[in-house]
């Protein structure tokens, strides 16, 4: 996997199994903010290929269990709109082929 580039590599692991930012800043040593950089260029690149898919599986609070179904930003949202808590599963990404 040295000879791909970060987003090959993350396209890989994506392939595999789901991950949160986090969990694939430390499995590729870059931080989430270019994880979530990357992400968003993935998506634009997966929206012209019909075979594959970049999937999200929506945050949720740990509070009251809402779910964030509607959001579309790639990101982690600081809180939840019902209660306010910060306590919130951070969202994760798969690549799924149909």
């Amino acid at each position: 996997m040295l000879d791909q580039t970060l987003r090959q590599q993350m396209k890989a692991l994506l392939e595999q199994q789901a991950y949160t930012t986090r969990e694939l800043a430390g499995q590729m040593g870059i931080t989430e903010r270019q994880v979530e950089d990357h992400l968003s260029h993935l998506a634009k690149t997966l929206a012209h290929d019909d075979r594959r898919r970049l999937c999200l599986i929506p945050p949720s609070c740990m509070h009251c269990g809402f779910v964030f179904r509607q959001r579309k930003k790639l990101t982690r949202p600081s809180r939840c709109p019902h209660c306010r808590s910060e306590r919130i599963i951070p969202p994760r990404y798969v690549i799924q082929v149909p």
